[in-house]
């Protein structure tokens, strides 16, 4: 189901506390099983404060805006290029600052019985599916808390998902399909993060794990603050490791420099802006954190082969 508003919070937690055992959704609508239902909130907020709530895996997104969500006393701020998570059980806390433009939200929340059973069915051999049969036998997937990307693929299921309801209304059956869609790529996204996890140097996987959740905090921060300055200093203390081993792991893990992530995701984003041509180049250079003009035009022609404005005429 989409939801156009927030659910009120006491009601919420209420429920959760019960495991929605009345089976209930929000409005008095019936669900078909007990516990944590799967939902999509896109709503329009210009302020919001959504404190300690124990929800399902959760994809946290906006369409238009930003905000902040906050797991494990760890806070991070979402803008419209990425997307958040938290997992099951977990509890997040979910803030919109207030702001005249207010901000669009697109929150996925996956149902609780139905994450588990999607994600073990992608990890779990077919033959040991056949024999289980239908008895459940479900172990958790633990996702990392942190901004993932949002690419091409992404971004058209989200679209998918939007158009559909406009243009057709709900649909129980297309919405599993979607919400299962969602959850196996970012199961892909996840198992690319393992991969990186089990070539940091650490002989023991839980040292490993704690490892690439500190490089993560540091990976997020530059997400979130790539228009403006950032030091190493910073990202060093956001991973709270020392500078030295803060670089080599970043390098080792991500297979860039800090520095060289910066300028890719400043040239992404500047993909993104040239396709407004009523933009100034030199508005958009200054945006991104740069000097002036002709330093981004540099690094955008040597990381496209193309100058600002022979890219934005490509693009029409």
């Amino acid at each position: 189901m989409i939801l156009r508003e927030f659910p009120d919070l006491v009601w919420l937690k209420s429920q959760i506390a019960q495991g929605f055992s009345n089976r209930l959704g929000w409005g008095n609508l019936p669900l078909d099983a007990e516990g944590f239902p799967s939902a999509i909130i896109h709503t329009q907020v210009r302020e919001c404060f959504r404190p300690d709530v124990k929800g399902p895996y959760t994809f946290f997104l906006n369409l238009r805006g930003n905000s902040q969500c906050s797991v494990d006393q760890q806070t991070t701020r979402i803008d419209e290029g990425h997307y958040f998570v938290s997992n099951n059980a977990q509890l997040y806390t979910l803030q919109v600052e207030e702001s005249a433009a207010g901000t669009e939200t697109f929150n996925i929340h996956f149902g609780e019985f139905f994450s588990e059973s999607v994600l073990n069915s992608l990890i779990t051999p077919a033959d040991m599916i056949l024999d289980a049969g239908t008895e459940k036998q479900l172990s958790p997937v633990l996702f990392f808390n942190q901004l993932y990307p949002r690419d091409e693929t992404f971004n058209g299921m989200i679209r998918s998902i939007v158009t559909a309801y406009r243009k057709e209304g709900p649909d129980k059956l297309r919405f599993a399909e979607q919400m299962t869609a969602l959850l196996t790529y970012h199961l892909q996204q996840h198992h690319q993060i393992a991969r990186i996890v089990n070539n940091l140097p650490p002989v023991r996987k839980a040292t490993r794990v704690e490892l690439y959740k500190r490089l993560a905090r540091a990976m997020d921060a530059l997400r979130c603050g790539f228009c403006g300055e950032i030091s190493l200093d910073q990202l060093a203390a956001e991973a709270r490791l020392s500078k030295y081993h803060f670089l080599r792991l970043f390098r080792m893990a991500f297979g860039l420099s800090p520095y060289q992530y910066l300028q890719q995701l400043r040239i992404e984003k500047a993909k993104v802006l040239l396709t407004d041509r009523h933009s100034p180049i030199t508005d958009i250079a200054a945006g991104l954190g740069f000097d002036n003009s002709q330093s981004f035009s540099r690094l955008f022609y040597q990381r496209t082969g193309l100058y600002p404005s022979q890219y934005r005429l490509r693009s029409k």
